[in-house]
């Protein structure tokens, strides 16, 4: 094989080698915007996350108001209960008397 020969052959490999970094490089730039659309895409998602675990919060918060709202009013409604039964029966010892 003569220089010449040779020299066709690393030149023709150097080309070849150039075309691979290139697509390289094409697939390296490929790759960073899909990470960058990902890193984006966690961060929608972390704030998501964060205002679902705020409404969770609220809606936890106002559980716990509704519970001692209904407690309040059951005992209420127990005290007026037992009154009733006080006054009717009060009321049926009046009626009673001649």
């Amino acid at each position: 094989m003569s220089d010449k020969d040779l020299l066709v052959v690393i030149s023709e490999m150097l080309r070849k080698q150039d075309q691979q970094a290139e697509k390289l490089d094409l697939h390296s730039e490929i790759l960073n915007e899909h990470t960058r659309l990902l890193k984006n895409q966690i961060d929608i998602s972390n704030k998501q996350v964060d205002k679902l675990n705020q409404q969770t919060g609220s809606i936890n918060e106002m559980k716990d108001v509704l519970k001692q709202f209904m407690d309040v009013s059951v005992q209420q409604f127990q005290k007026q209960d037992k009154f009733n039964e006080t006054f009717l029966s009060k009321l049926d010892e009046i009626s009673k008397k001649p």
